[in-house]
């Protein structure tokens, strides 16, 4: 699928799942879970160990049923090698220009962290496609209505604490995407811990289910 193709399907499907495993093996195997759950917006963070592995056989195992990126992207190696291993997307904390630049020159989706107006205008001018507004608690959806004025068009997805019971707000105040921690904001850290992969799977597709709700207007406001 084109970038723009995978654009309109993250804007869709909207819920981005974030996971830092301890291992490849426990965040594939979760992840896997996930999936089973119908979660299909998948990012694989570079503190996970073997990251470029996972994002791999996600993609082998999964194909088009998922969207794969590569988060905490924080160097120009680091996005080259998330996108020779498949990356669809590259996400970041920050905003560095060589990030951004190699993920536009290799035609995949990018999505740089920033947290300010003027960050936000420089990712644009970098021609970055989505912003990472993180950590997304210290400003609320707020921030997301009042930067579609300046920046008409702009796409934020939110990180850091959005959470079954928020994440209305930010979609009705404009968010394009959100981005929820498996671990931390779901939260499923003791599951994943001890591998109860039923558990997992029933948390995502309460969250799905919630997603699409929250899309039809039915969620909770």
């Amino acid at each position: 699928m084109s970038k723009e193709g995978n654009l309109e399907r993250i804007h869709e499907e909207w819920l981005v799942l974030i996971l830092r495993g301890d291992t490849a093996k426990q965040t594939e195997d979760t992840f896997d879970a996930l999936i089973e759950g119908g979660a299909t917006l998948l990012e694989v963070p570079f503190t996970t160990p073997g990251a470029c592995d996972v994002i791999r056989r996600l993609r082998e195992k999964h194909g088009t049923r998922v969207l794969v990126s590569a988060g905490t992207v924080t160097t120009r190696d680091q996005a080259r090698a998330a996108i020779d291993s498949g990356a669809q997307g590259i996400v970041s904390p920050n905003l560095y220009a060589p990030v951004v630049e190699t993920a536009v020159e290799a035609g995949v989706v990018s999505a740089p962290g920033c947290f300010s107006p003027s960050e936000v205008a420089d990712a644009m001018r970098m021609g970055a496609d989505i912003i990472k507004l993180f950590p997304c608690d210290m400003v609320g959806p707020r921030f997301v209505y009042f930067m579609q004025g300046p920046f008409p068009g702009v796409r934020i997805m939110p990180a850091g604490s959005i959470t079954i019971d928020n994440m209305a707000a930010y979609y009705a105040a404009g968010a394009f995407a959100g981005v929820a921690g498996v671990t931390t904001e779901m939260p499923l850290a003791d599951a994943v811990r001890n591998s109860q992969f039923a558990e997992i799977t029933s948390c995502a597709r309460q969250w799905v289910s919630e997603v699409r709700a929250m899309k039809a207007g039915n969620g909770t406001p």
